[in-house]
Parts: C-alpha cells; sequence; structure tokens
C-alpha cells in the first residue's frame, strides 16, 4: 500500500509539473508572437448547388473602428497579397477578393471581442452570417500587421490547410481593433 501511495504522488508531481511546463510554454509563445490564433480553424464542404444570392457589403457598421475605409482595405487587401504568396508558392492559384466575403468577415470581427471562437456570441455557427458564401475561417487576434497575423496562420496547421485549400477561389478580410487588440477573421468561398 505505501509504494503504491509514493508511486501516486510521484504521478501527481509529474503531472503538476507537466501542466505547468506546457502553461509557460504557451505564454511565452503568446509573449514572443504577440497574439493568439487558436488551435482550430473552420471549414465546411462545397455545397451541391450555387449560392442564391450575395452579400451586400454596406450592412455592415465600421463606425466603432478607430480606423477604417481605405486604411481597413488596404491592410486586408496586403493580408491576402501575402496569402496569395503562399498560395503561389505551393502551386495553387491566387484567391479573389471579395467584397461580400468581406463584409461577412467584417461582422465576425466585430464579434470577436466579445467570443473570440468559430462560434458565435449568440452561440450559433460561424458560417450563419452569410450561410450561403461562408466556407471556411480562420481568426486571430492581437497581432497589429498582415505579415504577422499570416505567419501566424501558416504557423497552424488548420489554418494553413483552409489557406492552401485548392477548391477555394475568393476570400474576404475583416479587422477590428478593439482597446488597442486587432481581431482578424478571414472568410473562404468557392465561388
Amino acid at each position: 500500500m505505501k509504494g503504491s501511495i509514493k508511486i501516486n504522488r510521484k504521478l501527481i508531481i509529474v503531472g503538476i509539473l507537466l501542466i505547468i511546463c506546457l502553461t509557460t510554454a504557451l505564454v511565452m509563445t503568446m509573449k514572443k508572437t504577440g497574439g493568439i490564433v487558436g488551435d482550430e480553424a473552420a471549414f465546411r464542404s462545397r455545397p451541391k448547388t450555387t449560392p442564391a444570392g450575395m452579400v451586400d457589403p454596406n450592412i455592415i457598421n465600421k463606425g466603432t473602428n478607430s480606423w477604417q475605409g481605405q486604411n481597413y482595405i488596404n491592410t486586408a487587401k496586403s493580408a491576402l497579397n501575402l496569402v496569395n504568396q503562399q498560395r503561389a508558392n505551393n502551386g495553387l492559384a491566387a484567391l479573389e477578393w471579395d467584397d461580400s466575403l468581406a463584409a461577412c468577415a467584417m461582422i465576425r470581427a466585430t464579434e470577436l471581442p466579445s467570443a473570440f471562437s468559430h462560434s458565435r456570441p449568440n452561440g450559433s455557427d460561424w458560417y450563419t452570417v452569410c450561410p450561403d458564401i461562408m466556407y471556411g475561417e480562420n481568426l486571430a487576434q492581437g497581432f497589429n500587421s498582415p505579415d504577422a497575423a499570416v505567419n501566424a496562420w501558416m504557423n497552424s496547421t488548420m489554418h494553413r490547410e483552409n489557406i492552401l485549400k485548392a477548391g477555394f477561389v475568393s476570400c474576404g478580410i475583416g479587422i477590428y481593433e478593439n482597446g488597442g487588440k486587432w481581431y482578424w477573421v478571414q472568410e473562404f468561398g468557392y465561388y
């Protein structure tokens, strides 16, 4: 009995040390990269039918962004250019900028401060913003440049898979700044 108690104590101590090491590694990684991409990306299969319509890019309210308009568009398109460089390096066609997907991405970006997740703040799935056109989603927070956000996505297996998915042909990126923290959303489409 004494032997098993010593073994159990040793296992508990090893477990606690392992948790401390993993937590420290996560904190150090976040400090080094300056942001978070999460451990998963979101993806839905291509539908059998063509979607009925697109989204009006004017449906979003960009008024709470501390920077908006052309600055936002230029920054988002710079990120798409970096994504397309990665696709070209892997023998894939460039993604086309899609205003409707960008509008959907902007809606999702404004939701992230309250729920950094592929679920929306109301608990519904990420693609319910624009279910006819959204088929892949990458999220990031805390990165204040296109280079940093795209590098983080490319260093995450699931985010990289979305970026390099041959079937995707369009992309929209939403960027939202809240309290000095940047939130990035990349939406992918088949059309």
